[in-house]
């Protein structure tokens, strides 16, 4: 029994002495995109009018595999929410025009307005082609058998290459204008090896559908970085409990109150007894001044928190002590 609330007593101090962190951002700065758009233009709809309908090859090999396109998809819309500029409020997949390589008629205005309504602009996925091919070659190497023996062996190296294209528009859905027509394509080889032949074509098999999704993921990336401007953040954590002052400040701050923040915090490092708290006041303060950009300012109370608690070692080398 005494061993039980020994344990309980413990567990209760470990838990007690825990103190809550809560993530704040705030925006640095914006690195602008290649293309210019609309002042307003906030809101997207991503389009996709390609479908993949290739004639069948009579070989394993099939360009109607879709992870390509997926992963180009998924990686643009994926990277215009981390550029935070642009949000992607859905896709739609009204339109299936053949993956031939080249570009389609362009949408109508009614069109653009009736996929793009309650957005600013339509990205389209518009015209797209993969192709694929293989060929092998065959090396000779020796193998060591043991005892300064060796043995030739012939080593089949496959090589499966593939050839991409894609083509995106951008459109103002107000004026159904194009602001963007864009084509990217690369010609990708990736290798495979085995003693038999076979198998060397089962590894290059085995492989493909993760290629394509990563050619795919840098092709959706490289058009999201062209259309859209990037912004750039700073992530800090502050100290949400553990004191009245610490929850009240931090409350405060979550609502961009900063200067009512500050001042419950400057109050509590008067009114906080234990060290290790005022430690935190201080951390919470030293955040907010290099959030207000006064790094010199940051770095006092940096230097205020250290001398309290050693957590404000860890303070002192966020804002650059």
């Amino acid at each position: 029994m005494n061993q039980h609330l020994t344990i309980t007593t413990l567990l209760l101090i470990l838990f007690s002495s825990c103190v809550s962190q809560q993530n704040i951002q705030w925006k640095t700065g914006t690195t602008a995109a290649t293309i210019q758009l609309p002042d307003d233009a906030k809101t997207m709809v991503v389009l996709n009018r390609v479908r993949l309908s290739y004639p069948f090859s009579g070989t394993d090999i099939s360009a109607n595999t879709p992870e390509f396109m997926r992963s180009c998809l998924n990686s643009f819309k994926n990277q215009i929410r981390r550029q935070q500029f642009l949000s992607a409020s859905s896709t739609r997949e009204n339109y299936t025009i053949n993956a031939n390589g080249a570009f389609p008629d362009t949408l109508t205005l009614s069109e653009v307005k009736s996929i793009g309504m309650g957005s600013d602009v339509v990205a389209s996925l518009e015209m797209l082609d993969q192709k694929t091919r293989d060929s092998y070659a065959v090396e000779i190497r020796r193998e060591n058998l043991g005892n300064n023996v060796y043995r030739e062996i012939d080593y089949f190296i496959g090589k499966r290459t593939i050839d991409v294209k894609v083509g995106w528009r951008l459109y103002q859905t107000s004026s159904g204008i194009i602001i963007d027509e864009w084509e990217q394509s690369k010609s990708y080889t990736y290798e495979a090896e085995s003693t038999v032949r076979t198998r060397a074509t089962s590894l290059l098999n085995l492989n493909y559908k993760k290629e394509l999704s990563n050619l795919g993921v840098t092709f959706g990336r490289q058009y999201a970085q062209r259309i859209s401007p990037t912004q750039h953040f700073i992530s800090r954590s502050i100290y949400t409990s553990s004191n009245a002052y610490l929850e009240n400040g931090a409350r405060a701050a979550l609502q961009e109150k900063w200067d009512e923040a500050e001042e419950i915090w400057l109050e509590g490092t008067v009114q906080e007894t234990k060290r290790k708290k005022r430690a935190y006041l201080y951390h919470n303060l030293a955040i907010n001044e290099e959030r207000k950009g006064d790094i010199n300012k940051a770095r006092e109370y940096a230097k205020l928190a250290a001398n309290q608690h050693p957590v404000g070692v860890k303070t002192q080398s966020i804002v650059g002590f």
